[in-house]
């Protein structure tokens, strides 16, 4: 990133996109032992949720229930959702590390900010596609958020859109690469992925580090 890209986000900010500085393959293993994601029909999302406080040292903090109020989450909103946390090998990797550093740089995060960390996958297959975001156009109901791309593979779709308005089309539509980040003023823009598909007669996935604060 370069050096003005660390600066805090001004109160105009809606979203930036970044070239990741660092080889996220090496992350991709841990994505293979996702379990399930139990609060949604179906089998096409496995996830685990954890969270950290600070910048630097990142505290890996106590396992605690995740939930979204019903306004920002028309699906799941006012549910206790408990996941799994996620790989003690992973989060002492130093590629894992470095992208909680970027994040918290570009947003300039204080040593009390909590940020959330989800580990998402989502699965298709022929006959079967994978739903990203269930719940729709939405906000997290946070100030910001990172979104990772770490891997695609044998997939079409997963477009990531922006909205600045809800009635009108996207003001950013891209199906993210490995190694691309996209940042989001969640205050101001609501955001969703476009459901994915194989790409041949095989199981496809799309592996995203999600982070909130």
């Amino acid at each position: 990133m370069k050096a003005d890209d660390r600066m805090p986000p001004g109160q105009d900010f809606d979203f930036s996109l970044h070239r990741l500085p660092l080889a996220v393959g090496a992350l991709a293993p841990f994505f293979a032992r996702l379990p399930l994601d139990r609060f949604i029909a179906g089998t096409f999302r496995r996830r685990r949720l954890s969270r950290f406080r600070g910048a630097g040292a990142f505290e890996h903090l106590p396992h605690a229930a995740f939930m979204q109020s019903a306004y920002v989450n028309r699906l799941l909103g006012n549910i206790q959702r408990e996941y799994e946390e996620l790989e003690d090998d992973l989060i002492a990797h130093p590629a894992f590390r470095a992208l909680l550093t970027i994040y918290a740089e570009f947003f300039a995060t204080g040593p009390d900010t909590v940020l959330g960390v989800h580990q998402i996958r989502i699965v298709c297959a022929p006959g079967q596609s994978g739903e990203p975001a269930p719940e729709g156009v939405h906000q997290d109901g946070f100030d910001w958020v990172g979104i990772f791309c770490i891997a695609r593979a044998g997939v079409l779709g997963a477009q990531t859109q922006l909205f600045d308005d809800l009635r009108g089309e996207p003001i950013f539509s891209k199906a993210l690469a490995p190694g691309e980040a996209v940042f989001v003023n969640d205050r101001r823009i609501h955001h969703f992925t476009t459901p994915v598909t194989p790409s041949a007669d095989a199981e496809g996935h799309r592996d995203v580090f999600v982070i909130t604060s």
